[in-house]
């Protein structure tokens, strides 16, 4: 136990250095009267990144070069990130094309960078009429056209004062459709330094949960215990989770892995995740659960797993809302059994009600994210959850050290006593 403390504070220290380093970005002084255009001074992003999420030029169904443009004129505009809204007052839109001229005065280093995040689902990023760096293959079908998420850094020379970015997308594969994280602007230097911090921490998150499932498992072998089976469990859906989206850190160990298996790990990743974390409150406090809602859940899960696995990614993804926010109704569920094991005075009660809580509150920021009420940062992510699955471990501990002492308590939870219920 002293060497999972100490861990914490080691990542701690280290996250909390990174994110004061790399929460700057995006405060720059900058001129946008215009839509489509930009003016900045060159020289403030030499020191810190610029989030464009300004108003881009948009042209829908189109995929046009910067003198196409000109030639065919704007009429339509998008604000930056967004998703495309396809419904029945808009016209489908499973391609397009986004250009941002961005002026500068005349800056020292003749090298700058763009980090794209994950788009729906591929694109092609063009500076100054060069392409600089693509994911998938853009197409105007679905047999032209190949999905794939891999967020990345493209760096390029910048030899006048005008930037003309242009974008093309296209998606024929999932329900969501745009860019829905900031394209950032800055220096080289910066900007890889920026993915390197991003995939060291993604990196420290999926070794720290490894090392809890090992410790977790190590301990259900030893002791039969059932509670750290299933944080075992949820230690390796999280950490699928983890390295299926976001920065998609799987991808960037694997470039060629197929796009179809990290859409499906992720989504099943979320279900697993929810599912193991709710058992594993089932066998710490089984007596303040309801069995039928219990079952219910389980059923409700492994019917999106299932879902998922054999249907097109089309159809799963345009369902998830629905079970984001049975997630949410889930979390105030499993905080009234926390509270009500508290008010009954159940040993190590305690302090379960304050992992849950802070829980609830890691969950509730990632389907709020999700939902795209605000940017998620990948740097507090990867901290708030290396912090919880350490939490979450230290009250697994203590709770089964008390069960079987409260006062109209049960047996201890065995693996033979949970498989003979």
């Amino acid at each position: 136990m002293n060497f999972i403390v100490n861990t914490f504070f080691r990542l701690l220290y280290f996250f909390i250095s990174v994110f004061t380093v790399l929460s700057v970005e995006g405060k720059i002084n900058t001129d946008s009267t215009s839509q489509g255009t930009l003016s900045i001074d060159g020289r403030a992003i030499m020191e810190q990144p610029l989030e464009l999420s300004f108003v881009w030029e948009f042209y829908p169904n189109q995929l046009l070069t910067g003198q196409q443009m000109d030639s065919v004129g704007v009429s339509n505009f998008i604000d930056m990130p967004k998703w495309w809204q396809n419904d029945n007052e808009n016209p489908v839109v499973e391609f397009a094309s986004y250009r941002l001229k961005v002026f500068t005065e005349p800056i020292a280093e003749k090298e700058l960078a763009l980090t794209m995040p994950d788009v729906y689902c591929s694109y092609d990023l063009w500076v100054n009429g060069n392409l600089v760096g693509s994911n998938g293959k853009v197409g105007t079908s679905r047999n032209s056209a190949l999905p794939q998420w891999k967020p990345n850094t493209y760096s390029f020379k910048h030899n006048n004062d005008t930037l003309e970015i242009i974008i093309h997308i296209s998606n024929f594969y999932h329900h969501r459709t745009g860019i829905s994280r900031p394209i950032l602007l800055g220096s080289t230097k910066q900007l890889f330094e920026r993915r390197s911090y991003v995939e060291t921490a993604n990196t420290l998150l999926l070794g720290t949960v490894g090392i809890l499932f090992f410790l977790g498992a190590f301990y259900f072998v030893r002791k039969k215990e059932i509670p750290y089976l299933f944080y075992a469990l949820l230690c390796v859906s999280w950490m699928i989770r983890a390295a299926f989206s976001n920065h998609y850190q799987i991808v960037q160990w694997f470039p060629g892995i197929d796009w179809f298996l990290v859409v499906r790990a992720e989504y099943i990743g979320i279900y697993l995740s929810t599912l193991f974390g709710f058992l594993l409150l089932c066998t710490l406090f089984p007596k303040d659960v309801n069995r039928a809602f219990r079952n219910l859940f389980i059923l409700i899960c492994v019917c999106f797993t299932l879902f998922t696995i054999f249907f097109a990614p089309r159809i799963f993804t345009a369902y998830i809302q629905f079970y984001l926010g049975l997630s949410s109704f889930l979390l105030l569920f499993i905080l009234i059994i926390v509270f009500r094991a508290y008010i009954k005075r159940r040993q190590g009660s305690l302090f379960t009600l304050f992992t849950a809580i802070s829980l609830a509150g890691a969950f509730g920021y990632v389907i709020l994210s999700f939902e795209g009420l605000f940017q998620l940062n990948e740097l507090l992510f990867d901290l708030i959850f290396i912090v919880q699955f350490i939490l979450l471990l230290i009250a697994v501990s203590r709770r089964l050290k008390w069960i079987g002492t409260d006062k109209d308590d049960y047996d201890k939870m065995t693996f033979d006593n949970y498989v003979s219920k």
